[in-house]
């Protein structure tokens, strides 16, 4: 089941739950309570980011690679990135735009490949 951010311009944001049993549905959610999975050592894991469907309490678990829906997944981890930081500190909580631009951009590179990454100049403009 896919459960993804569709729309990060108004406070909540739009999730999508697209294959959903009985159907497809949406709701909202803070941004907030979208948060990075946890290493068994308790540390955040920053390569991932977990999406929960506030209609049906169903989770999809999302690579900072995008997975199915590259340019949404890669603009969710730049947004959470400048929310959290990552990395122990490498990126600092408040990061400006730019700076979890490149940190997330080098994370994508580094688990898919040059190549992948599928942010627009205008999508980095809206954020």
């Amino acid at each position: 089941m896919s459960v993804y951010v569709t729309d990060f311009s108004i406070t909540p944001w739009t999730v999508v739950h697209d294959d959903a049993p009985g159907g497809a549905h949406e709701g909202t959610v803070d941004p907030t309570t979208i948060l990075h999975t946890t290493n068994m050592d308790g540390t955040p894991n920053d390569l991932f980011i977990v999406v929960e469907c506030p209609v049906c309490g169903a989770t999809s678990t999302h690579p900072v690679g995008g997975g199915a829906q590259p340019p949404l997944v890669q603009e969710m981890f730049i947004r959470v990135a400048m929310r959290d930081g990552c990395c122990g500190g490498t990126l600092t909580k408040a990061a400006p735009v730019q700076a979890a631009h490149d940190h997330v951009k080098e994370h994508t590179e580094a688990m898919d490949g040059e190549g992948r990454w599928q942010v627009t100049p205008e999508q980095l403009a809206g954020i």
